[in-house]
């Protein structure tokens, strides 16, 4: 954590984080600028104003606070992009956050060839198989043991969550906001056949996010009402440790299992959610698959939910097939689950 000049200073600076983390945007950003005033970290101040600029939408703002950290010359390891111009250059995008990042900003990939001479993404190696599947990438590696002998060369790198700063985006201006994820006719067929006859609507189910914050999971039990509505087949999409947590259900045939198919395989996963009629989910990298494919999902958010999710709002403009169903206050997922079950119920899916 960043020292700040002086104890008033600081108070003012945790005054305004906590304020940013109650989503009081307006107290917050105003705060911000008083601790800056009274010798605050002026890039810890302005990455706060930064936060409550996106949460609003307002993303101009955002990217005049990233100019000043910029200007201020302050180290960043997550930098990669240092203002060169991408007009003619050979450009590596290295996709080095999450996958969800990566399936999100990989939209900008058109905007990317229309002005580079030469644009290879480097993506971890999960993503190896599915990357070449979106709109505009090419020429994909990866790092570790499955990187080429021979790496390729380029001008200018860029990390992919830097992608809507660099082209200076607007909330009305984002890129291909779906079906910029196109997978093989006969992968999509092959995972139909795999799944089998239809004979209810299908919808997939994911209560768990990465570990590495566990505040955005929901802990299984919660969604027991959920998965009784037998007008539906449930499908969990589920991975890693927690895909084992819905054996029981699994097993009294409550929820078919699509990790059995899938494995580890995002191209298998992609091609199984193509095949939902709907998609229910925490914040984790089905939301993003399903938005990418055009397929309706279901986003069930924390209270303090992720910046490119906004605030106020149930839809998403990164994604218009997504609705977006919030807990109505911290560590209530009892609200937002009950509001995901009243939606079901009155879901003309489910209807037919």
């Amino acid at each position: 954590m960043e020292l700040v000049c002086g104890s008033e200073a600081t108070d003012w600076l945790y005054r305004a984080e906590e304020m940013l983390d109650t989503r009081r945007l307006s107290e917050a950003c105003e705060i911000f600028h008083q601790a800056e005033a009274m010798g605050a970290s002026p890039d810890r101040c302005s990455s706060g104003r930064w936060m409550t600029a996106m949460l609003r939408g307002d993303f101009e703002a955002a990217w005049r606070e990233s100019d000043a950290i910029r200007m201020r010359g302050t180290p960043d390891p997550h930098r990669f992009w240092n203002g060169e111009d991408l007009h003619g250059a050979r450009v590596i995008v290295r996709c080095l956050h999450g996958l969800g990042d990566a399936v999100q900003m990989l939209r900008f990939a058109p905007r990317l060839r229309e002005i580079a001479s030469r644009v290879i993404f480097e993506v971890p190696q999960r993503m190896l198989s599915l990357a070449p599947l979106f709109r505009d990438v090419d020429e994909v590696i990866t790092w570790g043991e499955a990187a080429p002998e021979k790496p390729p060369e380029w001008d200018v790198q860029v990390e992919v969550m830097e992608l809507p700063y660099l082209f200076r985006t607007k909330l009305n201006d984002l890129p291909m906001t779906t079906r910029y994820l196109a997978l093989p006719d006969a992968t999509v067929q092959r995972a139909a056949n795999d799944m089998g006859p239809a004979t209810k609507p299908r919808i997939g189910l994911v209560w768990a996010s990465g570990e590495w914050n566990p505040e955005r999971s929901i802990p299984i039990a919660m969604l027991e009402a959920i998965v009784r509505q037998s007008s539906v087949e449930f499908w969990s999409l589920q991975g890693d440790m927690a895909a084992a947590e819905a054996g029981m259900w699994i097993d009294g045939g409550m929820v078919r299992n699509a990790t059995a198919m899938c494995g580890d395989g995002l191209v298998a996963l992609a091609a199984t959610i193509a095949n939902l009629d709907l998609v229910i989910t925490v914040d984790t990298l089905a939301a993003h698959l399903a938005g990418a494919l055009g397929t309706p999902a279901w986003v069930m958010l924390q209270y303090a939910a992720d910046w490119r999710w906004m605030i106020g709002r149930d839809d998403s403009p990164w994604y218009p097939t997504v609705r977006l169903f919030r807990q109505p206050k911290p560590g209530d997922w009892s609200g937002t689950v009950a509001a995901v079950q009243d939606a079901l119920r009155n879901a003309p899916l489910v209807a037919s």
